[in-house]
């Protein structure tokens, strides 16, 4: 994870400014008083490779329901 920031911090910070942060890695922790209280966690667009995987296990997971599972819908 990357340095802290401090929930006072949180204040300065933008969307924008979250999206460009360089060398910002994923998850950073937020601290109050000295103590971990909240995580930043940026999103990111997912690759078109993840959209797949999420794809095929989305209709694995449909095949497999049961009859009566399918009728509910």
């Amino acid at each position: 994870m990357a340095q802290a920031l401090r929930v006072t911090d949180l204040k300065r910070l933008s969307g924008a400014s979250i999206v460009r942060w360089p060398g910002l890695p994923g998850a950073v922790p937020v601290q109050s008083a000295g103590r971990t209280v909240a995580l930043l966690v940026p999103l990111r667009p997912a690759t078109h490779e993840a959209r797949a995987r999420f794809r095929r296990a989305l209709a694995q997971a449909q095949a497999e329901r049961p009859a009566e599972e399918q009728a509910a819908q």
